[in-house]
């Protein structure tokens, strides 16, 4: 039955507390059930309430959403607090986007090292160059889809994957230098002076959550209503986790490559690719949400391939994936995109690795910092 939300989460800020906020700007009173013992977290796990085994997780609606963003999204647009159309939507994602960025770094902040402390401070200061942001517009002439980034996947790969299954034509500005790119965040276009960025429909769209959505949204692949989209996000959000410990593998310090790849496919196999075996098991079951392909079909393919890279066989004990990936990968605009020639990208090589480390001042060892992050369970 639905009710107040509840709110199950430790009793402190986190990533509980924007949602926390947005429910009462709504006016929406809630509930809260507090976690207090490492046992309280795993009698969630136990009773499958918590899709990939994270908090925070919100009982509402008769549904039990996870993944901050998913959860945020949905309340937005429920409250009427998330735009009049897709446009504003975008633009709402952006700016929100913008303040995750700063948000996360100041959240961590108490848990780390002393000696970490003050590069984060100094961290949290660059950061704040995000607020000017807010009081500057960013028109373009609207035209076809304009993508500027590097040659290369990272987190342009699933934009291009989602414009190409929705059929739409675009062209790619390469920088292939950090002058270059420092040339482009001098034009004033970057908002928060990063990329991937995307001149589409008169606007400089930034923040690759934000650009995902608004073409999702765009082209019909973002659900016919709330709780589809509010399934979509979750599982959209679940992908994004395991996409971005393989993105940030090549990073990994010689010495770490072997344990960070059995870390990948550890992770793989036993949290998230059950998530979306489960998804598939009802008769006649072809895409995870609803009877038609979504977003989040599109990024589920995209993650699979990339798993297997990192090991042919990983689909073995997943016998709906498997059928899921031949299935999707025969829709024609995809079935194109997986073509030699297509504008898809390979995996990085040694030297693309070198050239990027260059452009974005990037440093072995990145793969377990992020995934500090990525694994907050609070």
């Amino acid at each position: 039955m639905a009710g107040k939300p509840i709110l199950h989460y430790f009793d402190g800020r986190g990533r509980m507390e924007p949602i926390r906020w947005l429910l009462a700007a709504a006016g929406e009173e809630f509930e809260e059930k507090l976690m207090k013992t490492p046992e309280d977290l795993k009698k969630l796990r136990n009773d499958g309430s918590l899709m990939f085994q994270q908090v925070p997780m919100v009982e509402i609606d008769g549904m039990k959403l996870v993944q901050t963003r998913a959860i945020l999204n949905y309340i937005a647009a429920k409250y009427n607090l998330y735009g009049k159309d897709i446009k504003e939507r975008a633009l709402i994602d952006i700016y929100s986007e913008g303040v995750a960025d700063l948000n996360e770094i100041i959240l961590h902040y108490p848990f780390l090292p002393p000696g970490d402390k003050d590069g984060s401070l100094t961290q949290i200061k660059e950061k704040s160059r995000n607020f000017p942001a807010f009081e500057k517009g960013f028109l373009v002439m609207a035209g076809k889809p304009v993508l500027h980034y590097f040659n290369g996947r990272g987190r342009m790969e699933s934009i291009r994957w989602l414009l190409a299954a929705a059929g739409v034509e675009f062209e790619e500005k390469f920088f292939e230098t950090r002058e270059e790119f420092e040339k482009l965040i001098q034009g004033g276009t970057l908002m928060y002076e990063r990329v991937p960025m995307v001149e589409m429909d008169g606007m400089n769209l930034v923040e690759s959550r934000a650009i995902l959505r608004y073409i999702a949204a765009k082209y019909g692949l973002y659900g016919r209503n709330l709780k589809e989209q509010a399934w979509i996000d979750m599982y959209v959000e679940g992908l994004r986790d395991l996409s971005d410990m393989i993105m940030y593998f090549p990073l990994s310090l010689p010495e770490e490559k072997e344990m960070n790849l059995e870390y990948i496919l550890q992770r793989a196999t036993m949290r998230f690719f059950p998530v979306y075996e489960k998804a598939l098991r009802d008769p006649g079951k072809d895409f995870l949400v609803g009877s038609q392909l979504s977003w989040a079909d599109i990024q589920l393919l995209e993650v699979i391939l990339m798993a297997e890279e990192c090991k042919p066989s990983v689909l073995s004990d997943f016998p709906l994936l498997q059928e899921f990936k031949v299935r999707i990968s025969h829709i024609p605009t995809i079935y194109k995109f997986l073509q030699p020639g297509s504008q898809r990208k390979p995996p990085l090589d040694e030297e693309s690795i070198k050239k990027v480390k260059k452009i974005f001042k990037f440093e072995n060892g990145m793969f377990l910092k992020n995934m500090s992050t990525i694994e907050a369970e609070y």
